[in-house]
């Protein structure tokens, strides 16, 4: 008996990839993968969702595509004459793979395959993994059976959609909190500090924390997930660093480029504070393990999203945000300790963020995708 054949495309890997794990123990199902091999335009690199679908052992497709633009660039224009390529590309691809269903999670890559489906008469079910529409999935919305949101207050959501909160996807391997022996090092009466930039690290937040080490480990213990951007030059730096740190104050600093998504769940739940850029599934993660957080948005992010996201655990008194531009080494030291001279306050909200999140997420999407799936 042939399988059904599911595609997943779409910009936020980290919610798909919860989707396809779950997609993948049901026996007739076959996911396939649409998205970008490489991580940037003109880059040699394999980008991060290339690597983990072939992990995975899914079948991977790379779609020609360029990247919409929210203003006008020198790139606009050579974006724009690659979209009825895309369609084109989609089309070959689609009519390939047969799939019985597309399941996007927004991004340009999403897009010509989206409306592609459409035309060709494949269900559509989309995913907005933030507080704020985005630019293809406020088309994509129009037309997909069932647009999935994360977030009840969700905008620019046009009217006369089919919409439904599932929340977001976060993957079982960081919803459980495993014993590791990554947090068992240093001096374990000081309180831990996850420092984190995201998947590929972030150069500002690395900068401030190298310019803070020796005030910081004074008095906490730190995992610093710094990233490998720029031929991982921070990881170095921050590795020559530590070196020079006095004995006890090197023993409690851990700096890692990436940390696996099965030590996540354990990180969370063994650390006092976290501090970090405020991506969706970060927020969520750190919502779910009900932690107090600071947070430095992406300055850059689409339709300033982060800090969207960043004000959900804000305006309840979970968390602190300093934006970019304000972040310095005092200032960041400052919140630090006002965090954890509070922390009973900011702890008591912490737990009343883990309201706001579904950890159903990923079964709610399967029972609306089987819904379309004769």
């Amino acid at each position: 008996m042939d399988k059904t054949k599911i595609v997943i495309c779409g910009g936020h890997f980290t919610p798909a990839l919860a989707l396809i794990e779950e997609l993948k123990k049901i026996k007739n199902y076959q996911v396939i993968y649409i998205g970008r091999k490489k991580a940037l335009e003109g880059d040699r690199a394999f980008s991060h969702e290339f690597l983990a679908i072939k992990k995975l052992n899914i079948p991977f497709y790379s779609l020609f595509c360029g990247r919409l633009q929210r203003s006008f660039t020198i790139y606009t224009i050579p974006s724009l004459l690659k979209f009825p390529f895309s369609l084109i590309h989609a089309f070959i691809l689609l009519k390939k793979i047969k799939p019985i269903i597309v399941v996007s999670f927004g991004g340009y890559v999403a897009l010509p395959v989206c409306i592609i489906a459409w035309m060709l008469g494949i269900p559509v079910i989309t995913h907005e993994q933030t507080h704020v529409l985005g630019l293809s999935n406020r088309i994509i919305c129009r037309f997909a059976k069932v647009t999935c949101l994360s977030w009840y207050e969700t905008k620019n959501l046009p009217k006369n959609i089919k919409k439904i909160v599932t929340g977001i996807p976060i993957r079982k391997s960081i919803l459980s909190a495993k014993e590791d022996k990554i947090y068992d090092f240093g001096n374990k009466e000081l309180p831990l500090l996850y420092i984190t930039g995201g998947s590929l690290g972030s150069r500002s937040i690395n900068k401030v924390i190298a310019e803070t080490l020796s005030s910081l480990l004074s008095k906490y213990r730190i995992i610093h997930q710094c990233g490998s951007a720029d031929k991982q030059a921070d990881f170095y730096r921050l590795l020559k660093l530590k070196r020079l740190l006095p004995k006890p104050y090197k023993e409690n600093y851990k700096v890692f480029k990436t940390i696996s998504a099965s030590k996540i769940g354990g990180i969370y739940n063994h650390a006092k504070l976290i501090i970090g850029r405020s991506g969706a599934n970060t927020v969520s993660e750190i919502a779910y393990y009900q932690k107090p957080a600071i947070f430095i948005p992406l300055p850059w992010s689409g339709e300033d999203e982060q800090k969207y996201n960043a004000k959900e655990l804000e305006k309840i008194g979970a968390a602190i945000i300093i934006d970019q531009k304000d972040l310095t080494p005092k200032k960041l030291i400052q919140k630090i300790n006002l965090i954890m001279k509070r922390y009973s306050y900011y702890q008591i909200n912490a737990n009343m963020a883990a309201e706001r999140i579904f950890p159903n997420a990923v079964s709610k999407i399967v029972k609306i995708m089987e819904e379309y799936i004769p």
